[in-house]
């Protein structure tokens, strides 16, 4: 991020000499800007309780988000060791050809793929933290209290009490489609054992 050479080329000089003033705030933007969720849009946006509204159902969101973000980082993780091949042989095809337009052509190479390596460093941290946040978030939710092993054994419960919730806020012009499913959940999964005594309790409200 601290060359700004290689965007020189379509700006006008009074442009460049503008972002080139303020180099170092670009650096520091650049550098400390979060590319993925935080802790509390992880915990708020995410795992929120009209979504999620059992602790079984946040820990295993966050199951699938960390997984999803450790996936995510081996994919990348081969992008980027397929760019620095790319970078070797370009580097090396540099020393070897004379000034004129093939050599121009590999240096915008060059300079792309630096970038394109700087920006996947950044990523490949982000996701690093994102997920070691899911994992501290599995811990705080895990009390010992539902199945961590099966995700189906939770679902009974934590399904209903979402699809209640989705039926609060339901417009009254929600499509008969999607209020047919909602009422056909709600009707099958209000007779589950594990959803009796809420629904004993709702009655009563």
């Amino acid at each position: 991020m601290n060359n700004l050479s290689q965007i020189k080329a379509i700006l006008g000089e009074a442009e460049f000499n503008e972002l080139l003033a303020i180099k170092e705030e670009l650096s520091n933007a650049w550098n400390k800007n979060k590319i993925f969720r935080t802790e509390t849009e992880a915990r708020y946006c995410v795992l929120n309780d009209a979504k999620f509204p059992t602790k079984a159902a946040k820990y295993w969101q966050s199951v699938r988000e960390q997984v999803c973000h450790f996936n995510e980082l081996t994919t990348l993780s081969f992008d980027m060791r397929r760019k620095e091949i790319d970078l070797k042989e370009v580097e090396s095809k540099l020393k070897a050809i004379s000034p004129g337009t093939d050599r121009d052509r590999l240096e915008v190479d060059r300079d792309e793929l630096l970038y394109c390596l700087a920006s996947g460093k950044r990523v490949a941290k982000d996701r690093v933290r994102e997920i070691m946040q899911w994992s501290v978030l599995k811990k705080e939710v895990n009390d010992g209290s539902f199945d961590d092993k099966n995700v189906n054994i939770h679902q009974r419960e934590s399904l209903f009490k979402q699809v209640l919730n989705r039926a609060q806020v339901a417009p009254e012009n929600l499509p008969s489609e999607e209020r047919l499913s909602i009422q056909g959940m709600i009707h099958m999964l209000k007779d589950e054992p594990v959803n009796r005594e809420f629904v004993k309790k709702l009655k009563k409200k």
